[in-house]
């Protein structure tokens, strides 16, 4: 057994006995041959989609989760091939699914800026003018049918202030604040 070998086996079980500098030194060993491993796969359609890294990290997150396989790795050599393997495994089936399913296929997407075109227009998060109408009539029907200190309580809730707020505000309890906001609740939910 020569030295270096020697050293990957020392290597290999201070990081079975969970030494975190154990594990840096194999990330920072190996981690060079993994990203070689990870971008002589990598199509160049997923390429700016993905980052090399994106891969070594997952590869590393298995590598880790199975420590008792730490042992079976007679020199680096064996251990080289382990993680170039598992490299290339998980770069194959991203591939798989992104270049040959059709549900995610990446030939469908379409950039939302074309330099030949106007940008495309992206809807907004905001509601549409019948939402926001529709909602201001449930709003009013609401607040209509309600004994004025509810409607009090509601204004300053939607407003923003804190149950303590209100209840300063109104000379009640935080705690009647609660109950009747919790009472509303149940109403508007059993009116739906």
């Amino acid at each position: 057994m020569s030295t270096g070998e020697f050293g990957f086996h020392d290597l290999m079980q201070q990081i079975a006995s969970g030494s975190e500098s154990a594990v840096e030194n194999l990330i920072s060993q190996y981690g060079s041959q993994l990203c070689r491993a990870v971008r002589r796969r990598l199509n160049s359609r997923l390429r700016p989609k993905y980052d090399t890294s994106d891969f070594v990290q997952a590869v590393w997150a298995s590598f880790f989760c199975g420590r008792d396989q730490l042992n079976r790795f007679q020199h680096s050599g064996d251990f080289v091939a382990f993680l170039t393997k598992m490299a290339r495994n998980k770069v194959v089936d991203e591939c798989r699914k992104r270049l040959q399913t059709q549900k995610r296929d990446v030939a469908r997407e379409q950039a939302i800026f074309s330099e030949a075109s106007e940008a495309i227009p992206v809807p907004g998060r905001e509601p549409a003018p019948s939402q926001v109408a529709i909602r201001n009539e449930q709003w009013q029907r609401m607040m209509e049918g309600l004994p004025s200190q509810y409607r009090q309580i509601l204004e300053l809730r939607v407003a923003g202030e804190t149950h303590e707020e209100i209840a300063r505000q109104l000379g009640i309890s935080a705690r009647t604040i609660r109950r009747v906001l919790s009472k509303l609740q149940i109403q508007v939910g059993g009116a739906q």
